[in-house]
């Protein structure tokens, strides 16, 4: 309770700090905003990847799961249901669907993601980026597996599955890729872990690359990460979402800018306000 408590008390903070893409005088980042957070078009492959969701939320098979990270605030039991997993661990609908717009706007070739769960998102990013390179790493074997019999059920050919910690499966996957595009992580939700998995995917980025942290402000520690992360030299423009950062590196842009951005139907306040 008191952990909601203190999530609610961020996101209060966050609201009355977010504006929304009509008061965005950057054309980059109200493209973002009007592309990926406003569009709210239903793309081809929105109503498939629910179906299998709620294919999963009516899953009572147990697992055995193994965390190598923070753990989750919501179940922390070694033994659960893939039906739980999908409630609780699965990335949901509506951030599943901004990640889609997002790769649909940048088209990505290379996507690594730490963190596969029940592939779901994985799923996400391989249907906005079909031509793509996908490899994703989950650390629990049996989460893995699930995730693999998904991606066979959907016909994916285009992601690599990679089970194990992220570290030493990172020193292997990176040098592979040679050139990341595009890095979603969602991990070990601790400061330490979320820096470095930062700066090994830093040695592969080049000025059109983003990254993309899942729940910047699930702690104090991973909103002290953000705050390292945005601090970087290399990182010239951040958009904190609240549920998640967004990540860009170009070098063109001469001033750091960090925007908290939220979608105009959240804040209607600010509706027709600049």
């Amino acid at each position: 309770m008191q952990a909601r408590i203190k999530l609610l008390t961020r996101y209060l903070s966050y609201y009355s700090q977010a504006q929304n893409y009509y008061r965005i005088h950057s054309p980059f980042v109200f493209e973002f905003a009007e592309r990926v957070l406003e569009d709210d078009r239903l793309f081809y492959a929105f109503d498939e990847l629910e179906d299998l969701r709620s294919i999963l939320l009516k899953n009572r098979k147990t697992i055995q799961v193994t965390d190598f990270g923070a753990g989750s605030q919501v179940d922390g039991s070694k033994t659960r249901s893939v039906a739980s997993i999908a409630k609780s661990a699965a990335t949901s609908p509506a951030f599943c669907q901004m990640l889609f717009r997002l790769i649909d706007l940048y088209k990505p070739k290379t996507i690594l993601e730490l963190g596969t769960s029940l592939g779901i998102a994985t799923l996400y990013h391989a249907a906005a980026a079909r031509n793509a390179a996908i490899y994703t790493i989950e650390g629990c074997p049996n989460t893995a597996a699930l995730a693999q019999a998904n991606f066979k059920r959907m016909n994916v050919p285009n992601i690599e599955l990679k089970i194990g910690q992220f570290e030493p499966v990172l020193d292997v996957v990176l040098p592979k890729i040679k050139q990341l595009d595009y890095a979603f992580i969602d991990g070990n939700h601790r400061k330490a872990p979320t820096l470095d998995y930062f700066d090994r995917c830093l040695q592969y980025a080049h000025k059109d690359s983003i990254f993309v942290f899942d729940d910047i402000h699930w702690s104090e520690e991973m909103e002290a990460a953000w705050e390292a992360i945005k601090a970087h030299p290399k990182v010239r423009l951040t958009i904190d979402l609240f549920f998640c950062g967004v990540v860009f590196f170009r070098t063109e842009q001469q001033q750091k800018e960090h925007f908290k951005l939220i979608p105009s139907r959240w804040k209607p306040s600010l509706f027709g306000s600049l």
